[in-house]
């Protein structure tokens, strides 16, 4: 996945460690939350969206996203 400081000010990238789980959890919320989908691996998005705490109607237009583009 890239690492990129866009929607993430508040936060040194140095110190962002995305093998913790956590941390990785809380990187993926806040780029969905904002919008900057295009940095979001797919592999990553799939296997980590159950557990993101987000809109659940959000979560569900994910999930078909996912989806339509796996079929293609």
């Amino acid at each position: 996945m890239k690492l990129t400081k866009d929607y993430i000010w508040d936060y040194d990238l140095k110190n962002l460690d995305l093998e913790k789980p956590e941390v990785l959890l809380w990187y993926l919320k806040r780029k969905i939350e904002c919008g900057d989908w295009k940095v979001l691996d797919r592999k990553t998005l799939k296997k980590y969206l159950p557990k993101i705490k987000i809109n659940p109607y959000l979560k569900r237009i994910l999930k078909e996203y996912l989806k339509k583009n796996v079929q293609r």
